[in-house]
């Protein structure tokens, strides 16, 4: 084990009356809000990129102006814990100066003004939002969807809400750092778009992460041309600072987490928690694994050392009622879903931090949950962190000599450590063109006979800079991913995976316990019994008689817990309703999980993006899913498969860690199975890796990688 003493950071703070009322800001805060002014006295289009460690202060950094002009602002955040999260800290200072104009819109919101406005449809609940004019916070995908023009196909509507969507003069884009190359490039053309509609109003664009992406600065400084400026943060000790992170014990952990052994590794490092609950028996406790299986058995190794009561998850498996109550107990366990979007500050304090880290960004952002603010105990802040063996050793040759590291120099080594995953780059030249040109169909609608060249011509120049495609060959491309039925599934902002509808009756959530979730997890680790759709309504409308305050959730699952369509375009809808009563224990073997599929329906389409039909989903040991083997195999998917193992596959392309990629098998006639291992990704991630080079050689019908 490797101990490292990481120093506090203070920043230097501004004396000003020109900042909020009764605050002093940072030097990078009032930096940044020169920026912001200066680009509204000009009428000048800002790219402004906020580099700045968690807790410093980006959220007033990126309000203040709205703060203090009553401006309208669309702030746009990547998880709707965060976004919650924010709705509480701006409504407190919008308050402050008189003002109660912050609105929340997630699709959970959607759902219940829609309900309360008594509308059809969540396009027309959300152009009657911005009709108001508010502070409106959203999550990427409703910004995308108005963007791509990806509600009901109503053009008034859509055009509608894209010109009030572009009628806002300030943006603010949180934890940036998340997204991956292709909601990059969306984002870039939606700045590039509103800039060639008009480039002569004020306008900033806030770009906020504690770890820098510099692609995206490319993207917009570079490809774009735009006016871009990068405002950083940096440790002072002059007299006038103020301490945003406080010191911290960092204990590094070997762990083979491309084998998912975090588990195990902190199983093994237990006997360091309990020393130091023996010496401060007061202390609070937050862990933050990568899956939902390894947070439900970190828990467990808690409820052993601890009460039970005393331990508290959030996952995807978590009712909303459940992840309030676990933030505030002794030992909250979770996934990403807490890595942003919680402040672990006042009863939600916490002293000691467990993490799983396979990249960098994932250190250096799991890192900055802790230390944040002073506490009401004076307990130490200790991190243990668990990370691949590679790193370990590096780091463990690097502060041999001198274990004592600013934090900037820490965050120095974690990123000359780290192997970078995958970045798919290739996406902007091969696919991106395609959904931006569907978007500029959209934008050019809106524009009369005499201005519409003019548009035209502009954003064709920003699709030519961001993909190197003009527009003639983008749209005859559009033609062709439409004749082939695989645009739809291009035009998402996340990726569209395998959802199944869940009645979880582990008994272990107070709250309401339907959901939809990930139907690989569930055939790998859960212990269930299908149902059929009129069960599982039954089902739902008990619970809405039993318990009228979850109404709303009732209405959601019932609008959304649907079969999936047949057709690939047809991206929304689970695979099949189940009743889960139980998780395979952490000590036993999980199933297997892989698919197969005819030879003759693969034959021809091997390393292209394709639609597949009869394909069946198979576990070792086999379970009984008959409903959800009628609904895939009727099921027409994108897909992208090659004959080579996914392990092949993950470590030759250095897929991100997550990064799904299945098994498949082929079914050879007369029904034998082929020995030649496959791989095969869907919908979204399908175009990940065709997006990558393959070498791919044909030579009398077998393809050579």
């Amino acid at each position: 084990m490797i101990n490292l003493n990481i120093l506090p950071v203070a920043l230097e703070q501004i004396k000003t009356d020109e900042w909020l009322t009764g605050k002093q800001p940072y030097q990078y805060q009032w930096e940044a809000y020169k920026l912001i002014c200066e680009a509204f006295e000009s009428n000048r289009t800002l790219c402004l990129f906020l580099i700045t460690p968690t807790s410093s202060g980006k959220t007033l950094t990126s309000y203040a102006y709205s703060i203090n002009t009553g401006k309208p602002m669309f702030g746009v955040y990547p998880t709707n814990e965060l976004l919650a999260d924010q709705e509480r800290t701006l409504l407190e200072e919008y308050e402050k100066v008189g003002s109660n104009r912050v609105i929340r819109v997630d699709s959970k919101a959607l759902d219940e003004w829609q309900i309360d406005l008594e509308l059809q449809r969540h396009s027309q609940t959300l152009e009657t939002l911005l009709n108001y004019r508010r502070i409106l916070l959203t999550n990427p995908d409703i910004l995308f969807y108005v963007a791509f023009g990806l509600y009901p196909k109503i053009n008034s509507l859509r055009q509608r809400l894209w010109e009030l969507v572009g009628s806002y003069r300030l943006f603010a884009f949180d934890e940036f750092h998340l997204y991956n190359v292709k909601q990059q490039a969306d984002t870039a053309y939606f700045v590039g778009a509103l800039n060639a509609i008009n480039s002569n109003v004020g306008r900033v664009l806030i770009f906020a992460s504690a770890t820098p992406n510099l692609e995206m600065v490319n993207l917009v400084r570079d490809k774009l041309g735009l006016w871009l400026e990068v405002v950083e943060s940096h440790p002072s000790d002059n007299p006038n600072t103020r301490v945003i992170a406080h010191p911290v014990n960092l204990k590094l952990v070997p762990a083979e987490l491309s084998r998912w052994q975090g588990l195990q590794a902190l199983d093994e490092s237990f006997e360091e928690i309990e020393s130091f609950q023996q010496k401060y028996s007061d202390a609070r406790y937050v862990a933050i694994f990568d899956s939902v299986a390894a947070a439900i058995g970190a828990a467990k190794c808690f409820r052993n050392a601890f009460d039970f009561d005393l331990v508290g998850e959030i996952h995807g498996l978590s009712s909303t009622v459940m992840r309030q109550e676990a933030l505030a107990k002794k030992v909250t366990v979770g996934t990403s879903t807490i890595e942003v979007g919680v402040d672990f500050k006042n009863k939600f304090e916490k002293d000691f931090l467990i993490l799983e880290a396979r990249t960098s960004s994932q250190f250096i952002q799991r890192f900055g949950r802790i230390a944040r603010h002073s506490k009401s105990l004076s307990i130490p802040n200790e991190v243990l962190a668990l990370v691949p063996d590679y790193v370990y050793n590096f780091l463990g040759e690097k502060t041999q000599s001198n274990p004592t590291l600013t934090r900037d120099k820490l965050r120095e080594l974690i990123e000359e450590t780290y192997r970078q995953p995958q970045d798919f780059k290739g996406y902007l030249a091969k696919h991106a063109c395609v959904e931006m040109i569907e978007a500029t169909n959209l934008v050019l609608g809106m524009f009369q006979p005499d201005t519409k060249p003019r548009i035209k011509e502009e954003i064709t120049k920003v699709i030519k800079n961001l993909t190197g495609k003009d527009y003639s060959t983008a749209q005859k491309k559009r033609w062709r991913y439409e004749k082939e039925l695989i645009l739809k599934p291009l035009l998402t902002f996340r990726g569209n995976g395998f959802e199944a509808a869940i009645i979880d009756e582990r008994g272990e959530d107070i709250g309401f316990h339907v959901k939809r979730y990930n139907l690989m997890f569930l055939l790998r680790r859960g212990i269930f019994q299908e149902l059929d759709k009129k069960t599982f309504m039954a089902t739902l409308d008990k619970i809405g008689t039993e318990k009228p305050e979850w109404y709303y959730d009732v209405e959601r699952e019932k609008k959304f817990a649907q079969l999936i369509e047949p057709s690939p375009e047809k991206l929304l809808g689970v695979y099949g309703f189940f009743k889960l009563t139980g998780l395979i224990d952490d000590s036993e073997k999980t199933r297997q999980v892989w698919f197969e599929i005819p030879e003759e329906n693969i034959m021809g389409k091997v390393g292209k993006i394709t639609t597949l039909k009869d394909l069946e989903i198979k576990t070792q040991p086999r379970i009984p899913t008959r409903l959800l083997q009628r609904t895939l195999n009727r099921k027409k998917i994108v897909a992208w498969a090659i004959d080579s193992h996914p392990k092949a596959i993950k470590l030759g392309r250095a897929l991100p860690p997550l990064f799904e990629v299945y098994e498949l098998k082929i079914i050879l006639p007369g029904g034998s199975l082929s020995s030649q291992s496959w791989s095969i990704a869907f919908n979204q991630d399908a175009f990940f890796l065709d997006s990558l080079y393959w070498n791919l050689k044909k030579t009398n019908d077998i393809i050579i990688v």
